[in-house]
């Protein structure tokens, strides 16, 4: 080693280590204080704005699924409701009351016509 190595702050043996030396300075020298925390308090800012979108977000999700839940029991309120007026119009009562309106008549004679014992052919 040279014997003024550490006044000349170089290393004419090893100058590689020059070079890391040169690029850690130049990283250093743009880390003031102040740049510093001013990439703290931004970097804050940035988090702060997304942690409250996030939120946002799901106080959002939570209304639009408390809504299709009240949408569903109203859903199946009414589904209720359209089956049993689907029952009622099917009852026999319903039936018989809107015979004379659609001009049916009854029949007296009831014949019932069984077929006649059918052929399977087999194999």
């Amino acid at each position: 080693m040279c014997r003024d190595w550490k006044q000349e702050q170089c290393n004419h043996h090893f100058p590689e280590l020059r070079k890391k030396r040169n690029i850690f300075r130049l990283l250093f020298s743009f880390m003031t204080p102040k740049k510093l925390s001013m990439v703290i308090v931004t970097l804050t800012f940035v988090v702060t704005g997304a942690y409250l979108m996030q939120i946002n977000m799901t106080a959002t999700k939570g209304y639009e699924i408390k809504d299709l839940e009240n949408r569903l029991s109203q859903l199946q309120e009414d589904h209720k409701k359209l089956n049993l007026s689907y029952i009622e119009l099917q009852s026999m009562a319903n039936i018989l009351e809107q015979v004379p309106k659609l001009n049916l008549v009854a029949t007296e004679n009831l014949e019932i016509i069984k077929p006649a014992d059918s052929v399977v052919a087999l194999r």
